[in-house]
């Protein structure tokens, strides 16, 4: 994608290469979860266990009619795996409850068992939603057409935002990993400086003549979402 904006900017001058910001929050959104292999791997052997098994799921409608069924996040649809952890924050104990009732001895009912007694994986659940929960609710409004420009931008500056207020260690290397992500995204700068001409700011002449855009301007965003 950034060698065809390249290519593009070649024969355009002034055409801005902005790539996809809703890509890098779930870029962020990998970064967590490749922090949590065990809350990870829950996922993943719930999905399975619940994914064809109309005995389990029979199992979870008689003892709690209410609860939804355990969802099945894509790696490829965007904000899934966080949505997940929110649900299995919320409904731990049903979860748990439920799982120890099975009586198979089948990996995906052993290894559930085994992760949901871990006295750390609630804990990891609980400061995943409370620090990177907000994650999933911004990619969908980026991914929302006819949103203005003043307002994208504010929606990426809030991201920096809280993930500055983050606690933990976790948090700061996730924080690292926004920052490395918007920097590497070059029409960023450019989109922020046309911004605050929009909304009447002041900007030093050497900072739009340092732009190779100097002029008139067209943002040209280039998506890589599968969904």
């Amino acid at each position: 994608m950034k060698k065809a904006g390249s290519s593009i900017q070649t024969l355009y001058p002034n055409i801005i290469h902005l790539t996809c910001l809703a890509h890098a929050c779930h870029n962020v959104c990998e970064e967590v979860r490749a922090y949590y292999k065990n809350v990870d791997q829950l996922i993943s052997e719930m999905k399975k266990t619940f994914l064809k098994c109309p005995k389990s799921i029979a199992i979870l409608k008689e003892k709690y009619p209410e609860l939804l069924n355990p969802p099945r996040p894509v790696i490829t649809c965007w904000g899934t795996w966080i949505n997940a952890v929110k649900y299995y924050c919320t409904n731990f104990n049903e979860l748990k409850s439920i799982i120890e009732e099975f009586e198979e001895e089948s990996e995906c009912v052993r290894v559930p068992k085994r992760l949901f007694k871990m006295p750390s994986i609630q804990s990891n659940l609980v400061y995943i939603v409370s620090n990177f929960g907000f994650l999933p609710d911004t990619i969908t409004k980026l991914e929302t057409r006819g949103v203005l420009l003043s307002k994208s931008v504010d929606i990426v500056n809030n991201v920096q935002i809280k993930l500055e207020e983050c606690n933990g260690e976790v948090a700061k290397l996730i924080l690292d990993k926004f920052n490395k992500v918007i920097s590497k995204n070059k029409g960023w700068k450019n989109i922020k400086k046309i911004n605050q001409v929009l909304m009447g700011e002041t900007i030093n002449d050497d900072d739009l003549s340092s732009s190779p855009n100097n002029g008139v301007y067209i943002v040209h965003e280039l998506s890589t979402s599968f969904k």
